[in-house]
């Protein structure tokens, strides 16, 4: 159904049973679930968050753009950790990219290098969201998926699609199965950046938001099985 596939993933999920930092169980989990999509002929493009390391824009303090700077320096730190537990325990090649200049560190991303990779069957993993203050990662996952050609943007969560509200504070929230873009802005649905929800109307893109953590949840999206919440 889906053959580019644009994989976002938040930087909690990295955290696993942790309350901070990077447990590498679950890195191998989802690593060996992203190798297993590449076995089935498909290009993917991953983007990560930094909420397990550091969540900028909720410090105290400080200017904005200094501590969404260091919040992009988090996402290229699991950026290049999901990298080498690909190599590790997928035995799949794998190359991070940033749009941050990083020599010594983190590959340069262009659209282009980031296609040649993916045609060679390398998963392609990026950090540092759009390298700029003040766009998150999912806007920064939405840019490079539309950079990129991809057929879908998959916002893996621990949450099983969007909700009218919290539904871990309210019980009776509502989800919903399929949205348009307008209903998401327009009801400020925050499961998403509202910038990254209008990038993606106005270029077309669908979005699927569902649970990742929920076994063998990421290939029925893959196959086109009716979970989470579409958004087209």
């Amino acid at each position: 159904m889906y053959n580019r596939i644009m994989l976002k993933l938040s930087g909690e999920l990295m955290m696993g049973n942790k309350d901070f930092g990077i447990d590498q169980d679950a890195v191998a989990k989802y690593a060996s679930q992203i190798v297993e999509l590449v076995k089935m002929g498909k290009q993917i493009i991953v983007e990560i968050g930094a909420g397990n390391i550091y969540r900028g824009k909720e410090e105290k303090g400080m200017k904005r753009t200094i501590a969404d700077n260091l919040g992009m320096l988090g996402s290229v730190m699991n950026a290049i950790n999901l990298r080498e537990a690909i190599d590790k325990f997928g035995h799949q090649e794998a190359r991070a990219l940033s749009q941050i200049y990083m020599p010594y560190i983190i590959q340069y991303y262009t659209p282009g290098k980031a296609i040649h990779y993916m045609d060679e069957k390398k998963i392609v993993i990026m950090g540092g969201g759009t390298g700029n203050q003040f766009f998150s990662t999912d806007t920064g996952a939405v840019l490079h998926a539309l950079q990129t050609n991809c057929d879908v943007v998959l916002k893996a969560t621990n949450v099983d699609g969007v909700y009218d509200s919290d539904p871990n504070i309210n019980k009776n929230a509502k989800k919903y199965d399929e949205l348009s873009y307008d209903e998401v802005l327009a009801k400020k649905l925050a499961v998403m950046d509202q910038t990254a929800f209008a990038l993606a109307r106005d270029n077309g893109l669908t979005i699927i938001v569902f649970n990742v953590t929920k076994e063998g949840n990421l290939m029925k999206v893959i196959n086109g099985e009716k979970i989470g919440t579409i958004i087209k």
